[in-house]
């Protein structure tokens, strides 16, 4: 019997590219205000570069483009880290099962990242509240990251459930679900359809037990 109910976060709760779109806006205010360039100018430049490349080389590349110095990335960075997200919110599937799951599961949020970037992002959402627990993973040490298994063992052991008691969502086959699999928790991959990983399959020993569309489906599983 399920009695626990862990999330993910990037692309399971909300969709990750709203959140790079909001730090990419007040990354290209700082340089609008320091520099003769628009704003819109160089954020469109950015969507361009992330499109094309990916997010690894982001600001070096629109930099070049626009004959600036390379010293401005860290300051960049910092800034794109930050800034408070603004035009953000959950999937609506994702409110709704929080209506649903809420008094009948404990819910918990399990999620990879700088402690500032996510604590932030869980603030701007305002969802702080719908968990009865909470980790991220750097607040305990990079090294704890997925896959590590510390967040789904401590969150277990925070919950009082055996990890067959508990089911874990998530997007990412890289990461999310081969430890949480080993460790014996029932593991669901959500496929969004503007999700980063929506066409990643790796093998069986990556995939998660299930997978769905929508959060909606998530009681025909538990």
């Amino acid at each position: 019997m399920i009695k626990a109910i862990i999330f993910d976060l990037d692309d399971t709760l909300y969709h990750e590219l709203e959140y790079v779109k909001s730090g990419f806006r007040a990354v290209s205010n700082y340089i609008a205000d320091k520099y003769p360039i628009s704003s819109e100018g160089f954020y469109k430049v950015l969507l361009s570069i992330l499109k094309k490349e990916g997010r690894g080389q982001t600001f070096d590349l629109a930099l070049e483009e626009f004959g600036l110095s390379l010293k401005e990335v860290p300051e960049m960075v910092n800034l794109y880290r930050i800034h408070q997200p603004e035009s953000f919110r959950l999937y609506p599937d994702a409110e709704r099962a929080f209506n649903r799951l809420s008094g009948d599961y404990k819910l918990g949020l399990i999620t990879d990242g700088i402690s500032k970037v996510q604590w932030n992002k869980i603030e701007a959402l305002g969802i702080k509240d719908r968990f009865d627990y909470i980790l991220v993973s750097d607040d305990h040490g990079r090294e704890n990251r997925k896959p590590a298994p510390f967040l789904y063992q401590k969150m277990i052991e925070e919950f009082e459930v055996s990890p067959q008691e508990a089911v874990y969502i998530g997007d990412n086959p890289d990461k999310d679900f081969v430890t949480a699999k080993k460790l014996g928790l029932k593991t669901v991959r959500i496929i969004r359809q503007q999700g980063m990983h929506i066409n990643k399959k790796l093998s069986e020993k990556y995939e998660a037990d299930y997978e769905i569309e929508s959060l909606d489906e998530l009681e025909e599983i538990i």
